[in-house]
């Protein structure tokens, strides 16, 4: 085991963390057309400038049936339709690119692509998977207080598996296949940050069961968001790079009227 991560939401009170604005990202994916939307798994909506995506395990958007949707409020009367999605470098992540005509509700409500961490090291502080489950009458979040761990598979430095175990047994099977992971980061003086949440990772169930970094089972492996930036390129219209040699560039002119005139280019020897 590289390095253990402690991250206990315990302290934080279950209203705390469960009110965080930034959980809105994550919303049902669904199939539709029955009597009630049938759940296929959590996706998190993420947006920069005009576009916005959705992310979700590729695994479940290739087993789901059609047609999809996702949900915009959790008693399932307003969706949007995923007519598409293709599967990220990431292979267990899929991208479901949403049109421009999307919209939203207070209950469900895009991240911005700077709450996106750029990396998966949480630096201990207090993390938790959001899955989604059905309810009596609505779709319900549910925050799953996890440690997070970096395990050494080889030599290699590059060779990590990032593991999340839960704080409780009664975790332990969850369906947290898609899974966004969540940090709450503190305050960095140093860098002058403020605390804040941010979507870190998505969480892809742990079948292998090779490492065990917990008295609890792990039961996720987390696959890293870069694609999401990829993803999301920034859309406002941004003036023409250049620079000063397209101000001379050009013909030079070897004679008495042009801008080298009196220089001799060619000495002789």
């Amino acid at each position: 085991m590289r390095g253990a991560r402690r991250a206990n939401l315990g302290g934080m009170g279950r209203e705390a963390r469960e009110s965080a604005a930034e959980l809105r990202g994550v919303a049902p994916l669904v199939v539709l057309g029955g009597a009630r939307p049938e759940l296929v798994g959590p996706c998190l909506l993420v947006t920069n400038g005009a576009k916005t995506i959705a992310i979700a395990s590729a695994e479940l958007l290739r087993q789901a049936g059609e047609p999809l949707g996702i949900l915009t409020k959790l008693d399932g009367s307003r969706s949007i339709p995923v007519t598409a999605w293709l599967m990220a470098q990431q292979l267990a992540i899929g991208i479901i690119e949403l049109g421009a005509s999307a919209t939203f509700t207070p209950e469900v409500q895009p991240v911005q692509l700077g709450s996106v961490s750029a990396t998966l090291d949480t630096r201990g502080a207090p993390s938790a998977l959001v899955v989604i489950r059905a309810d009596d009458h609505a779709f319900v979040r549910r925050v799953i207080p996890v440690h997070v761990d970096a395990i050494d598979r080889g030599a290699s430095d590059d060779v990590i598996t990032w593991l999340v175990s839960p704080d409780e047994p009664r975790d332990l099977d969850a369906e947290v296949e898609g899974a966004p992971l969540f940090a709450w980061m503190p305050p960095d003086p140093v860098l002058g940050r403020t605390s804040e949440v941010v979507a870190v990772a998505l969480g892809v169930s742990y079948h292998a069961r090779t490492f065990k970094p917990r008295e609890l089972p792990a039961i996720a492996e987390l696959v890293g968001l870069e694609d999401v930036g990829r993803a999301l390129p920034w859309t406002e219209d941004t003036p023409e790079p250049c620079n000063d040699l397209g101000q001379i560039a050009g013909e030079i002119r070897d004679d008495a009227t042009g801008p080298l005139a009196g220089l001799d280019l060619d000495p002789e020897e």
